[in-house]
């Protein structure tokens, strides 16, 4: 019954959403009725400030082209949506675009960007754990579940939007990882290529779950091994929609220790689990601010295959869809709703490849301490806040790089509502007190956006148990 309750309202409500018209190109296409303002047609288009940035890299993100006639009343549109690309791309600061008259019907669109700084060695201190709350109060703030090491990561690699990822992590996770992200391989800019290897290992493992939360196994020798890699094309037709197609090979041993005291871990008390796996994704982003959205629309769908006949290790079929839809009400108000479902096959499946509800991006506030899992689950999260500040600091005065002396920061207080219902797996006793039930929480919370898309979320939230706590995380809830 409370799987009705949630569908049924979400049925109604997509089916009565209006949703944004595209042209050919997929893109906002505000001028393909003429109305009866004047036409213009843009003589050239410039861009300055892209010292490192290729010129095509740009042009990929425009709507408006050198000779192309607009009206003018669909120029001012068209350029606030391209600004608005532009800047989710992640290279930029700051896009300014002017518009220059020539002469009547003529004239000169201007575009100038403020590259961010792309080459970042970045200090790795993570937290090993799925979120703070959980590593705080279920681990006691233990500070060997942290990963420490180094990331030399280029967002901007060869000036192609190519971002390369380089990784050496020690500590409770000990990970080397390369990945090459290639946006485009094509001349007309639609046809990407990512590559990715990885190799870790673990001497803290989370053996089985009872009552929602993990039991882990501590030994001076590794307890589990895992290697990956994997490839995937992807396949942007318009400015707003990508289909990506991944192949990925993955092998993971365990100790006999983990194996004695869940022998479904692997199934059928297995050691090792093989397997490559087939996904599709196709996303469509019309959010305004990628980070943190606050107007707009995004949908994702996954499909995922692990186990091809190569390996009869695991055999699964996984699907999850996630629809997200942002509300700028006016007067600094703002509201966004999240749905997201997921689905697996088959019902027996091994404690290595379950699904769950409690991980950073699938999770119900007030439950941040629990990890639910379930074969299949749907989750509706929701938010309605209120920015209360929002301004940039120069610190020019002190900071001479112009990449860091201008810091932007807004802070927002919001009311949040979440609800979900999670369907247990078969005879999974120990994962009974919040499956197969309708559940919700909920409460208030701080957000603080600053610059280079850092999110920090303060929440206090109470559960359908009547548990509260101060949640923090990182990144916006959705």
């Amino acid at each position: 019954m409370g799987r009705i309750i949630i569908i049924i309202p979400l049925v109604l409500w997509l089916n009565s959403m209006s949703w944004p018209a595209f042209g050919q190109n997929g893109s906002r296409n505000p001028d393909n009725v003429r109305d009866s303002s004047e036409i213009v047609r843009i003589d050239k288009i410039f861009i300055i400030g892209n010292k490192k940035t290729r010129e095509h890299i740009i042009r990929r993100e425009l709507s408006l082209n050198d000779k192309a006639e607009i009206s003018r009343n669909s120029l001012a549109l068209t350029i606030e949506s391209d600004k608005r690309k532009l800047f989710n791309t992640g290279l930029f600061l700051s896009v300014d675009v002017n518009v220059v008259d020539l002469s009547k019907g003529s004239v000169d669109i201007i575009i100038r960007v403020e590259e961010r700084w792309y080459f970042f060695p970045i200090p790795i201190f993570n937290l090993a754990d799925r979120n703070f709350t959980e590593w705080w109060v279920n681990q006691g703030a233990d500070l060997s579940r942290v990963d420490w090491g180094i990331r030399l990561r280029h967002f901007n690699f060869r000036g192609r939007r190519e971002i390369l990822n380089l990784t050496a992590q020690f500590g409770y996770t000990k990970l080397f990882r390369l990945s090459y992200q290639i946006p485009y391989i094509d001349k007309s800019q639609k046809i990407g290529l990512n590559f990715y290897s990885d190799y870790s290992t673990n001497k803290n493992v989370a053996f089985a779950t009872m009552g929602h939360r993990q039991q882990f196994m501590d030994a001076e020798t590794v307890l589990r091994e895992r290697w990956r890699a994997g490839f995937n094309i992807t396949y942007r037709p318009n400015f707003y929609a990508q289909h990506s197609v991944g192949l990925q090979a993955s092998s993971v041993h365990i100790a006999d220790t983990i194996r004695d005291e869940n022998p479904n871990y692997f199934l059928n008390g297995d050691n090792e689990q093989r397997y490559f796996a087939l996904t599709y994704m196709f996303t469509w982003d019309f959010r305004d601010y990628v980070a943190y959205p606050l107007s707009g629309a995004y949908f994702r769908l996954i499909a995922n295959k692990i186990g091809l006949g190569i390996y009869d290790d695991v055999n699964m079929f996984t699907v999850n869809a996630r629809y997200s839809r942002y509300f700028d009400l006016g007067k600094k108000f703002y509201f966004g709703t999240n749905f997201t479902g997921n689905a697996s096959t088959p019902s027996v499946q091994s404690f290595y490849n379950y699904q769950s509800v409690g991980s950073i991006t699938d999770f119900v506030r007030g439950y941040e301490r629990y990890l639910i899992e379930g074969q299949h689950y749907l989750v509706n999260r929701n938010t309605l806040k209120r920015q209360l500040f929002s301004f940039e600091a120069d610190l020019r005065n002190f900071i001479s790089m112009k990449q860091f002396n201008k810091v932007p920061l807004a802070a927002y207080l919001s009311l949040n509502f979440d609800q979900g219902y999670i369907v247990n797996y078969p005879e999974y006793q120990q994962n009974q007190l919040f499956t197969d039930k309708y559940i919700y929480g909920g409460g208030l919370g701080l957000d603080i956006v600053t610059f280079y898309d850092f999110v920090m979320r303060w929440e206090y939230s109470v559960n359908i148990e009547g548990e509260n706590a101060l949640f923090f995380n990182l990144f916006a809830a959705f």
